[in-house]
């Protein structure tokens, strides 16, 4: 009896145990295999392309040459031959001032001129009289001094009526005001018979050809003669000059448009100075990490982002160039993503992720 109970107890144990390796190897068969991590990183190679960098400001449109025209002397605008905005050559007429007055004194300073012209001559009549006198002793010599006084003096007073008829004939010339050289008018000041003050502007002129000012502070990326210019992306000139005296304690340069802008004079426009350009192997600048003064790239290599380092030729705000091409996906993101990246270990890229264009 007690063997045939040990026996039930033996196949008993036997079964359980023979049915619990069984449920372990169940559920051992049932569980799930790690996987690999899946990730959806953007990558991108390294592509041969010429990268440029800019810097930006804010400068103003002007003529190459300003010209505020104004009478002489002050007179009545007669007419006024041009308006805003309309094209003149040199030399057209723009202004007629109102000639009256002065006309009328140049005729009544011809008439002092005839009447001392008359009294020259009979001052001359009498010196050249008392000099033949005088040379045969027949009046004092202090005779012939007073009538060459008297001669002088009436030769004093027809010169100098005589400079003043130039004079008021030169001021003749200027009534008519003529354009100084080719350009637009910019602005109308006066009406036809108002009062042209002497100095005071009665019309603005700009000359066709344009120039554009900005102000900058120096550094790394200097501002030198010859460098292109854009507007937007459209190249529209280059640097001419850097002027010598500063305003507002800043550095100013000019630059020269290749042509005519549609703008109007005085006015503000952004534009872009190329400060740099090269041509290499460019990723863009999400790819880059910086550390401690150092550049780095997340490179793809046997399943896992690895840290390189790299050196960056030139950079602008999309692209850089760096100093060695590479076939590997480098990882592009920002950069807390890119520091994070070699701490996954081993990634699966998803497609979604890859973007090797």
């Amino acid at each position: 009896m007690k063997k045939i109970i040990f026996i039930v107890i033996v196949a008993v144990v036997v079964v359980g145990s023979l049915k619990f390796l069984k449920e372990e190897k169940a559920k051992v068969a049932n569980a799930q295999k790690p996987q690999e991590m899946l990730k959806s990183v953007k990558t991108v190679t390294t592509q041969q392309k010429t990268v440029s960098k800019r810097r930006e400001f804010l400068a103003q449109l002007q003529a190459s040459k300003s010209a505020y025209i104004a009478s002489k002397f002050s007179a009545t605008i007669k007419k006024i031959y041009v308006k805003e905005n309309d094209i003149v050559k040199k030399g057209q007429l723009l202004i007629s001032l109102d000639d009256s007055d002065i006309k009328t004194n140049l005729n009544s300073l011809k008439e002092k001129q005839r009447a001392l012209k008359i009294d020259l001559l009979n001052a001359k009549k009498i010196l050249d009289r008392n000099k033949k006198l005088l040379d045969i002793d027949a009046i004092s010599k202090e005779a012939y001094d007073n009538s060459n006084v008297l001669y002088q003096n009436k030769l004093a007073s027809y010169k100098g009526v005589d400079e003043s008829i130039k004079q008021v004939q030169s001021q003749l010339k200027y009534l008519n005001i003529k354009a100084p050289f080719d350009a637009v008018v910019g602005s109308k000041l006066n009406d036809e018979g108002s009062l042209a003050i002497s100095g005071k502007a009665i019309l603005t002129l700009n000359s066709n050809d344009q120039k554009m000012i900005f102000s900058f502070v120096d550094g790394d990326e200097p501002i030198i003669i010859g460098q292109k210019v854009f507007m937007g992306n459209k190249l529209i000139g280059e640097i001419a000059k850097r002027y010598d005296d500063a305003k507002n304690s800043l550095l100013v340069a000019e630059v020269k448009p290749y042509k005519s802008l549609p703008f109007a004079n005085k006015s503000y426009k952004t534009i872009e100075v190329q400060t740099g350009e090269l041509k290499g192997c460019a990723i863009p600048t999400q790819a880059i990490l910086n550390k401690k003064d150092k550049n780095y790239i997340l490179v793809y290599s046997d399943g896992a982002f690895k840290t390189k380092e790299v050196d960056v030729k030139l950079q602008n705000d999309d692209e850089a160039i760096i100093s060695e091409c590479l076939e590997d996906k480098i990882a592009v993101a920002s950069e807390a993503k890119l520091a994070m990246l070699p701490t996954l270990g081993r990634v699966i890229l998803s497609k979604e992720g890859s973007d090797e264009k």
